[in-house]
C-alpha cells in the first residue's frame, strides 16, 4: 500500500549522528581514519592497511568483493551487529571501488570492464558499488567514507581550465557517494592564524572554493573549524540550531524518535506492494533475475511468499534492489 500523503508528517532535523552519511578526505597520514575510529560505536572495513595504529578499535579487514559482500549480508541481518555497531567506516572508498571493479571484471570472465558486451560493465559496477551502501544505510547504520585528496584539472563554465584538490575517486563511485552524504569535509594543515609562530595546524573544510572542493547539506555550517571530532560535532549541531531558528520546531535527539514514513511500513503492506512488484517482474520477463536477488539478500533461495515478518529490512532491500532492474 502506498504511503497516504494526508498522514504526511514534516520532517524533523535530528541532532543525533545516527543515520548521518559524510566523507572526509585529505593527503596520507592526516588523521581521516582515526577522525572515523571516534564516531559511535564505528567497525571500520578495511580495504587497505591504514589501521595499524589504531589501538582497541573493531576492524574488519577487506581481502575482496566477496569478504565486502558477506560483511554487508551479516550486518544488515543479525540483530545483535546492529546493536554492537552504529558508524561504519569505509576505509578507503577509493580502494573499495578497486575491489568491485576486480570483482565484477572476474564475475564477466574479462580483464577490464569495457571488454563486457555492449557497454554494460561501468552500470553493472557502479550498481554494485551501490547496493552494499544503500543496503547499510537502509539498516539504520551512519556510513563515513574516507577518501584519498588528488589534484583534478576542471574547466569552468568559460571553458578555462583550473586545478582543484578533491576525493581521489574515480566519477562514477564519486557520484555514488556524492548523492549519498550530507558533508564532504577536506582536512588539510595550514598556517594557524592565531599562533605566533605560524605553525602547521589541521583544519577541516566545510565550504570549498575554486582550490578545493568541499560541501555541506547543512546550511548554515561553519566554512571551516580546527581538526578534531568534538569540533566537527559542534559545527553540526550548532548548524542544526541555526536551521531550526530559522525554520521553527525543534529537534529530535534520538534516532529512534524520528518519524520515518518509509521505516514505518507495516510488512502486510510490503508484502501486498511485492506481489504487485511481482506481476511487473514476471511482464517484463526478469523473473529469473529477481529470484536472483531474493537469493542474495536472503542467503538462500527464498519466494516472497517464505519472508516471515521479522525479515522485513530484507524485504525492502530486495524489493528496492528488484526495482532498480525494472
Amino acid at each position: 500500500m502506498a504511503l497516504d500523503l494526508l498522514t504526511l508528517e514534516p520532517q524533523i532535523i535530528s541532532r543525533n549522528l545516527r543515520g548521518k552519511f559524510s566523507m572526509f578526505y585529505g593527503l596520507p597520514g592526516i588523521g581521516k581514519t582515526s577522525l572515523g575510529a571516534l564516531f559511535p560505536s564505528p567497525l571500520i572495513m578495511g580495504f587497505e592497511m591504514g589501521t595499524n595504529a589504531l589501538n582497541n578499535i573493531h576492524v574488519a579487514p577487506v581481502k575482496g568483493w566477496q569478504d565486502w559482500k558477506s560483511f554487508v549480508s551479516q550486518l544488515t541481518k543479525k540483530q545483535d551487529l546492529k546493536n554492537k555497531f552504529e558508524t561504519i567506516v569505509i576505509d578507503t572508498a577509493d580502494s573499495a571501488w578497486d575491489l568491485c571493479v576486480k570483482w565484477v571484471c572476474a564475475q564477466n570472465s574479462v580483464e577490464n570492464l569495457g571488454d563486457i558486451p555492449w557497454g554494460r560493465g561501468y552500470d553493472i559496477a557502479k550498481k554494485e558499488y551501490q547496493n552494499g551502501f544503500r543496503e547499510l544505510t537502509f539498516a539504520g547504520y551512519s556510513v563515513i567514507f574516507i577518501s584519498h585528496s588528488v589534484e583534478k584539472t576542471l574547466k569552468d563554465e568559460t571553458g578555462q581550465e583550473y586545478v582543484q584538490v578533491a576525493p581521489a575517486l574515480p566519477a562514477r563511485p564519486y557520484d555514488i557517494v556524492n548523492k549519498m552524504v550530507d558533508l564532504i569535509g577536506y582536512i588539510r594543515e595550514v598556517e594557524d592564524p592565531e599562533a605566533e609562530d605560524h605553525h602547521l595546524e589541521r583544519y577541516i573544510f566545510f565550504r570549498g572554493d575554486r582550490r578545493f572542493f568541499a560541501k555541506s547539506r547543512f546550511k548554515y555550517i561553519k566554512p571551516y573549524v580546527k581538526f578534531s571530532y568534538e569540533n566537527i560535532v559542534d559545527a553540526i549541531y550548532e548548524a542544526i540550531d541555526e536551521e531550526i531558528k530559522h525554520s521553527g520546531g525543534d529537534a529530535i535527539t534520538t534516532a529512534s524518535e524520528a518519524e520515518n514514513p518509509y521505516l514505518v511500513q507495516t510488512f502486510d503492506d510490503l508484502m501486498e506492494e511485492a506481489r504487485s512488484l511481482w506481476g511487473s517482474v514476471v511482464q517484463k520477463e526478469k523473473a529469473e533475475n529477481a529470484t536472483k536477488i531474493l537469493a542474495e539478500v536472503f542467503g538462500k533461495p527464498t519466494r516472497f511468499s517464505e519472508i516471515l515478518p521479522e525479515q522485513i529490512d530484507e524485504l525492502k532491500i530486495a524489493m528496492d534492489r528488484i526495482k532498480e532492474i525494472l
